[in-house]
């Protein structure tokens, strides 16, 4: 009995590991999980609106490694993909059926190498616009950044409105890591 207790407490505090991600870093906005209930890795860029207005609407950058799934079909991705989605959070009393809309300047991001090299990509949910109460999970495909895996680069965007107001950002720069974390059983 004394073994499996001491067991199951080693295998608690060891913790759990986030396998390797892309952590993203920018001078603006908010690092965020993307499953709000469960530890591990803050693997998004989360950015909103200044006015009180908006300030509930999140839209989220999230950079996919490859092998990550994507639905529909539960697809695993062969390349490095860009995924947008959208996070509500505490909407204001009236605020649930204001209909919202993400437009951006130019569908067109700059991915910036390690090695230096430059090149623009064209996203697909920037030249169409979407709304972030339909598109809100980090596992809709995404738009690849280029071939195969991607460890250390800067993504750039262009502006980014949430129904006309423009969002304040930043260059993101994503870096391959490992994290540990406490396990938590309601995952």
């Amino acid at each position: 009995m004394n073994k499996y207790l001491l067991c199951s407490l080693l295998a608690l505090a060891a913790g759990c590991s986030t396998e390797p991600y892309l952590h993203p870093e920018s001078s603006a906005g908010q690092n965020a999980l993307l499953s709000r209930t469960c530890p591990g890795a803050h693997a998004a860029m989360s950015f909103t609106p200044l006015s009180e207005e908006l300030n509930w609407v999140h839209v989220l950058v999230y950079v996919a490694p490859p092998g990550t799934p994507s639905w529909p079909g539960n697809v695993k991705t062969s390349d490095t993909e860009l995924r947008l989605f959208g996070r509500l959070y505490k909407p204001h009393p009236g605020n649930a059926a204001t209909s919202l809309w993400v437009s951006a300047a130019s569908p067109e991001v700059t991915v910036k190498l390690a090695s230096g090299q430059t090149y623009q990509v064209s996203i697909a949910q920037l030249k169409t616009g979407f709304d972030p109460k339909k598109i809100s999970t980090p596992y809709s495909k995404g738009t690849p950044l280029g071939n195969g895996e991607m460890d250390d680069f800067t993504l750039t965007f262009p502006d980014i409105f949430v129904n006309g107001e423009k969002i304040p950002m930043a260059p993101i720069h994503f870096k391959k890591r490992e994290e540990r974390y406490a396990p938590v059983f309601n995952c």
